[in-house]
């Protein structure tokens, strides 16, 4: 009888132990976990990632990447590849306090423009990280296939940009476009080789004809610089003559200019007396208006006398016949 509540206990103990477990396996497991779990489905190839590479943000690491694996679809026969990160709750701080791991807490995350993105982890083995940063500006494209399990949207990688970038372009029209450019410097090649020859012939006689100029300009410089020279010290001969001259007849010029000033001056009292004697009441001008009238009378008895000896000529032996 006394192995019976042995028993029973030890029943009681492996049943909450097998709840325990169940709890934990089931869900309850992240309980008490100081981490949260997020998913990302990137459209690109994750070759370089592995399970444990780092998740950062602004190249602080705050998590790592917990496990991937590749879903199929039947339907349409397309294959997603979702990345599951496990984001270290005490590394974030979020108002002041840690993450809660709340899904709400994730979408806000997600309006605020949180987006994921591979990045290089080393260029030398080729390792990748995922990188964790706010780009408001990116769209949002979730696919939904985690229920339960927050989702961050991806965004490509600087390499999957590029690769995007050069898949776009015509590689084949460039391609052809470029064989016919360099099709086209090859012909002008072989044109610039045909006539560069003549060209550089023509230049040639061209540098020997003004070099020929220059050498006899040169000459003609130097003539002209002695026929100038010459013609300097004539002149400066001519100036020194002048000077000289100018100091010896220095004296002769300023009496000169003496006696014309006196000159000057007497034409100009010469005038005033000139301006006294035409003007209207002056002696002198009535004297010589009598004067004149009796010359016009003396004129006219002359006049008179010619017309009587004209009708009688003997009037000047016999006089003039009384009336």
């Amino acid at each position: 009888m006394s192995s019976r509540p042995t028993v029973v206990g030890a029943f009681i103990l492996g049943a909450l132990v097998l709840g325990v477990a169940t709890t934990l396996l089931f869900g309850g497991m992240r309980l008490f976990a100081t981490s949260s779990r997020v998913v990302v489905f990137f459209n690109e190839s994750l070759a370089g990632l592995d399970v444990g590479s780092p998740v950062t943000f602004h190249g602080v690491r705050i998590g790592s990447v917990q496990s991937m694996a590749v879903v199929f679809s039947a339907d349409t026969m397309t294959a997603q590849t979702p990345v599951f990160l496990e984001i270290e709750r005490n590394k974030v701080i979020w108002q002041g306090k840690t993450l809660s791991g709340s899904a709400a807490e994730a979408e806000q995350f997600v309006r605020a423009g949180l987006r994921a993105q591979l990045a290089p982890q080393s260029i030398v083995t080729g390792q990748l990280r995922v990188d964790l940063d706010f780009r408001p500006g990116t769209p949002a494209r979730l696919v939904g296939a985690a229920p339960g399990v927050p989702e961050i949207p991806a965004v490509p990688s600087e390499l999957g940009q590029l690769r995007n970038m050069l898949t776009g372009l015509q590689l084949t029209e460039l391609t052809e476009a470029a064989r016919q450019a360099l099709a086209a410097v090859g012909r002008l090649s072989d044109h610039l080789d045909a006539t560069i020859d003549p060209l550089a012939k023509s230049v040639q006689r061209t540098a020997d004809a003004a070099t020929h100029t220059l050498q006899t300009t040169d000459e003609a410089v130097h003539v002209l610089q002695a026929d100038a020279s010459g013609a300097l010290g004539d002149l400066n001969s001519l100036i020194l003559d002048a000077n000289r001259q100018l100091v010896v007849r220095g004296g002769e010029l300023s009496q000169t200019l003496t006696a014309a000033d006196r000159t000057v001056g007497q034409a100009e009292t010469l005038l005033g007396s000139l301006n006294e004697l035409a003007e209207p009441r002056s002696q002198f001008r009535g004297n010589l208006e009598a004067a004149v009238r009796d010359l016009a009378a003396s004129a006219s008895s002359l006049r008179n006398l010619a017309e009587t000896v004209e009708r009688n000529p003997n009037a000047l032996l016999m006089g003039r016949a009384s009336r």
